[in-house]
């Protein structure tokens, strides 16, 4: 019998949710039930890449979703993305979401793709503020999860993401 641990590792991945309201103010660590959907599943290393933002009173909240929907089903045809989570705007209209992934190389070429280049042009009309926060989600010792914090990248005014900086 042979027991397919990349699907184990996909369907726990994708009922990573938060647990509390508050998430979007916590660190990644802090906000998600990480520990109790990943325990049963077998992983060495994953990629996370979490996008905290304040968006503008006047943001064009249906061309966000639109171009958001075309950059995620671009990043599914590259394959290897575990979970994106679209979080929503608090009343301060801040927002925290996500992507993990199997491995970096596959968020840097969905990243690079002309989808998420045209969404991430729309930054500048979009948020106030955001920041990218880069991680490498590692299951050590008792398969107890550790969440490396990689090099920073500096809070954004008025300018696109792009793949190098994933």
């Amino acid at each position: 019998m042979t027991l397919d641990y990349h699907a184990g590792l996909y369907e726990a991945c994708r009922q990573i949710s938060p647990i509390t309201p508050d998430y979007a103010n916590l660190p990644i660590e802090e906000g998600f039930d990480w520990s109790p959907r990943l325990a049963g599943v077998f992983f060495d290393r994953l990629y996370l890449v979490v996008f905290r933002s304040v968006r503008r009173p006047t943001a064009d909240l249906k061309r966000l979703k639109e171009h958001d929907d075309k950059a995620y089903d671009a990043a599914l045809e590259v394959g290897g993305l575990l979970r994106y989570f679209k979080g929503e705007m608090n009343e301060r209209r801040e927002c925290l979401s996500f992507c993990l992934w199997e491995g970096r190389e596959q968020a840097v070429a969905a990243a690079g793709g002309a989808s998420h280049q045209t969404a991430a042009q729309l930054t500048a009309r979009m948020y106030e503020t955001y920041t990218l926060e880069r991680y490498e989600l590692a299951k050590e010792g008792m398969g107890g999860l550790v969440f490396r914090r990689l090099e920073e990248t500096p809070q954004r005014e008025g300018r696109g993401v792009s793949a190098a900086r994933l």
